[in-house]
C-alpha cells in the first residue's frame, strides 16, 4: 500500500473528508439545478457541513476502538482530537444556521436520512461494553451508506417530495452503492467478518462486478436526460458519462492495497460529476 499523505494539508483533506464534503454540495446543487430548477447555495453548505460533521463524528467514535489504534486515520484522529472534536461541533451547527429560516422545514424532509445517519454514526453502549447500532447489523453497511447519500442529496435539493424525487433518489441509491462496495474492499481488513459485507459475502471479484452493475441506472438517467435535451426540455449533456467512466476504472481496479490516492480519486467522483455537467454547460 502507499504511504499516507505527508503534507499536513493534504493529510486532514484526505482524513477529514474534505473532498468528500465538496462533493456532497457539488452534488445538491447539480440535482437541485438539472432537475428541480433552483440554485440555492444553502443546500449545498448545508449538505456540505453535514457531510463533514457526519463523516468526523463517525471517526471520532471509531477512534476509541482498541483495535483500529494502529490505523493512522484513526493514529490521526486521536492526536487531533480537541481540535476535531471543535471542528465538528461547528460543522453541526453550520449545517442548520445556514438554512436559516428554511431549517424546521429542511430538518422535518430529511429526517429518513438523519435518523439512520445518527443511529449509523453514534451507536448505543449497553452495560456489559458491548457496541449497539445500524453498522452493527450484518449485510447492512453499504447499503445504508448509500441511502444516506441517495436519500440526503436528493431531499435537501427538492422543494418537494414527489415522484421524480423518490426517482433520482433511487438512480442514486445505485450510484453511491457501487461506491460503497469498492469502499467495502478496502476496509476489507479492518470490518469484523460479522459485518457480511458484499466483498466478504461474495468475494472481491463478484462485489467489484456487482458495483459495476449498480452503476447501470446512472448511466440511463443521464442518456435518457440527453435525449430530453434535444427536444429542449432540459440542458443536459453526456460528458458526466466520462466521469462514470473514471469511478468504473477505479471500482475495477479496486483492493485493500491500494493507497491514499486511488480512494482519494474514487471521492472525487462523486463531484466530478456535477462539475463535468457544468463544463458541458448543463448546469
Amino acid at each position: 500500500m502507499a504511504p499516507d499523505p505527508r503534507n499536513p494539508i493534504l493529510r486532514f483533506m484526505v482524513y477529514a473528508h474534505v473532498l468528500l464534503a465538496l462533493g456532497a454540495a457539488a452534488q445538491v446543487h447539480w440535482i437541485g439545478e438539472q432537475w428541480f430548477g433552483k440554485a440555492d447555495w444553502r443546500m449545498p453548505a448545508s449538505a456540505f457541513f453535514a457531510t463533514f460533521a457526519c463523516y468526523g463524528l463517525l471517526r471520532l467514535v471509531r477512534s476509541r476502538e482498541k483495535g483500529l489504534k494502529h490505523v493512522p486515520l484513526f493514529t490521526w484522529y486521536n492526536a487531533h482530537l480537541k481540535a476535531m472534536m471543535i471542528a465538528v461541533g461547528a460543522s453541526m451547527v453550520l449545517a442548520i444556521a445556514v438554512l436559516g429560516p428554511e431549517a424546521w422545514g429542511t430538518i422535518t424532509r430529511t429526517w429518513p436520512v438523519i435518523l439512520p445517519a445518527f443511529l449509523y454514526v453514534v451507536p448505543l453502549r449497553r452495560n456489559d461494553g458491548r457496541l449497539l447500532g445500524l453498522r452493527r447489523i450484518p449485510a447492512l453497511k453499504s447499503f445504508l451508506v448509500a441511502w444516506v447519500w441517495a436519500a440526503g442529496t436528493v431531499l435537501l435539493a427538492a422543494e418537494e417530495v414527489d415522484g421524480m424525487a423518490w426517482l433520482l433518489v433511487m438512480v442514486f441509491f445505485c450510484f453511491y452503492l457501487a461506491i460503497a462496495i469498492a469502499f467495502d474492499l478496502r476496509d476489507a481488513q479492518m470490518d469484523p467478518p460479522g459485518l457480511r459485507t458484499m466483498p466478504q459475502l461474495f468475494g472481491p471479484k463478484a462485489a467489484k462486478a456487482i458495483a459495476v452493475l449498480f452503476l447501470t441506472p446512472m448511466v440511463w438517467l443521464l442518456v435518457v436526460q440527453n435525449a430530453l435535451d434535444i427536444s429542449g426540455d432540459y440542458d443536459g449533456s453526456l460528458l458526466p458519462l466520462v466521469g462514470l467512466g473514471l469511478a468504473l476504472l477505479i471500482i475495477i481496479r479496486s483492493s485493500p492495497q491500494r493507497g491514499w490516492l486511488h480512494w482519494l480519486l474514487l471521492d472525487a467522483c462523486i463531484g466530478l460529476l456535477p462539475l463535468l455537467a457544468w463544463v458541458s454547460g448543463g448546469l
